[in-house]
């Protein structure tokens, strides 16, 4: 059984689902290549010098580069390895893209289009993973959260997005239906998936975010969790870490007798599982979005587990700066993006402490840790696909602005992150790969290895693969 999972760190839904610009943020010389562990045999372990590779994606015909945007991969196998994303033409709306290594080149796999993919403004798939090669699993979301401009100079109106989930069975692509969260008080939120990770063929679980427009440009969101059982997707409520969701705010003037008008905002945007019964969400969410109070509290760590029964919130650590930003604040913004586990239950989530410093949390025990990571910031990057900030007013979440957005956990001397950086843990600390073979590999949004110590990672149209001699 192999699992994998990518965050959707979202786009936007209010701030923009943007191309990603493939434009390096980080410089300097490039650190010797990092040393890969990868188990073989069950428990022993065979270190390597990775050989690496940087190749472009092929574009669809009648696309343009610009337009094409790989957002997650899976490996199967050496031969089996798939990407998912979105492609289009100049000013066109974005499709969803598929892309397949078959052991000696990648090639574009046929995807069927949602029938009401025009009306909403288009399709992106955002994650992808694997249970064989024959149950395959890719989300998104359908619709267009920054629609072009129109040629009547009325401004845009943002169209609500909904849920998409695509599966392969071996042989072709085919769209399996999901519920979305209904509207409220006449308001229709967006639905937007983020990561996917499939256990078997009846246990696959999503998760994202429902972003809400109070109508006043600030948006509030709440976590989004989906569950495969086989038959077919049903949404799944989880615990809220705010005491008031943030439903009542939809009418928000004036403030509820009795509240402090304080409207809070979480999101869960990466997922990933080690058994049935041990799966793991992670994301962020803050007190109060300053709607009512203009009071915006810093987002903290979200970190949730399902024990095969129920869901529940589990306390993680946020960073402190060491310096304060102004205003005299020390706390950042902490955003969890993604998060992966082994099958020996080695389990990192990363993200970032904003703005600019890169964020790793690592559960070994009871608890969740701090793991000290490399300054690394993401400032300057346009954004990418599929991935979510949480809000359009504030710059620090402008998309693209988080450090690390994919992780994979093969054992508890081998992990990766990538992101404006490839870090890979080696035990005892991350090392970072600034450059590909003296090359930039831009800005990766996901990534995915075999045990045998293969490592794919996509972002925009860049490709990079490791492989151990």
């Amino acid at each position: 059984m192999l699992k994998n999972e990518q965050p959707f760190l979202p786009v936007a839904a209010l701030a923009a689902l943007l191309a990603v610009s493939c434009s390096p943020s980080t410089g300097g010389p490039t650190p010797a290549s990092p040393s890969s562990r990868a188990p073989s045999g069950g428990a022993s372990v065979a270190s390597c010098v990775p050989t690496w590779q940087l190749t472009q994606a092929p574009v669809p015909s009648g696309d343009s580069a610009a337009g094409t945007d790989l957002a997650g991969v899976v490996a199967v196998s050496s031969t089996d390895v798939w990407a998912v994303g979105s492609t289009s033409s100049t000013g066109g709306a974005q499709q969803t893209l598929v892309e397949h290594w078959g052991g000696s080149s990648w090639s574009t796999v046929p995807t069927p289009e949602p029938v009401d993919a025009a009306s909403l403004g288009g399709t992106q798939l955002t994650a992808v993973s694997a249970v064989s090669a024959d149950d395959v699993w890719a989300v998104g979301y359908i619709g267009s959260l920054t629609p072009p401009p129109t040629t009547t100079g009325v401004p845009p109106t943002a169209i609500a997005a909904q849920t998409l989930s695509e599966h392969w069975d071996g042989r072709t692509w085919s769209i399996v239906g999901l519920p979305d969260i209904a509207a409220r008080d006449g308001v229709t939120p967006w639905d937007v998936l983020t990561a996917v990770v499939a256990i078997s063929q009846d246990d696959v679980w999503a998760v994202g975010v429902t972003e809400w427009d109070l109508g006043d440009g600030i948006p509030v969101a709440q976590p989004l969790v989906e569950h495969w059982n086989g038959a077919y997707w049903s949404l799944v409520d989880v615990p809220d870490p705010e005491p008031l969701p943030p439903d009542w705010a939809l009418a928000h003037d004036p403030v509820p007798a009795g509240t402090s008008g304080a409207v809070g905002s979480a999101a869960l945007l990466g997922i990933t599982a080690s058994s049935v019964d041990d799966v793991w969400a992670v994301g962020g969410y803050e007190d109060d979005r300053g709607a009512e109070t203009g009071n915006v509290s810093p987002w903290a760590t979200l970190t949730e587990h399902w024990d095969g029964s129920s869901w529940s919130i589990v306390p993680a650590p946020d960073a402190t700066l060491p310096e304060p930003l102004s205003g005299g604040s020390t706390q950042p913004d902490d955003l969890l993006s993604a998060a992966s586990e082994s099958p020996a239950g080695d389990l990192w989530a990363v993200g970032g402490a904003l703005p600019g410093a890169a964020l790793s949390l690592r559960r070994s025990g009871a608890a969740w840790s701090l793991v000290p990571s490399l300054a690394v910031t993401a400032s300057g990057v346009s954004g990418w696909p599929g991935y979510w900030a949480p809000g359009s007013n504030d710059p620090t979440f402008l998309p693209g602005t988080i450090p690390l957005v994919g992780v994979i956990t093969l054992s508890s001397t081998d992990a990766w992150a990538v992101g404006a950086v490839i870090l890979h843990w080696n035990g005892a600390s991350w090392q970072a790969l600034y450059t590909v073979n003296g090359h930039s590999f831009g800005y990766l949004t996901g990534v995915g290895a075999l045990r045998s110590g293969g490592l794919w990672a996509v972002g925009g149209t860049t490709i990079v693969h490791a492989t151990c001699a």
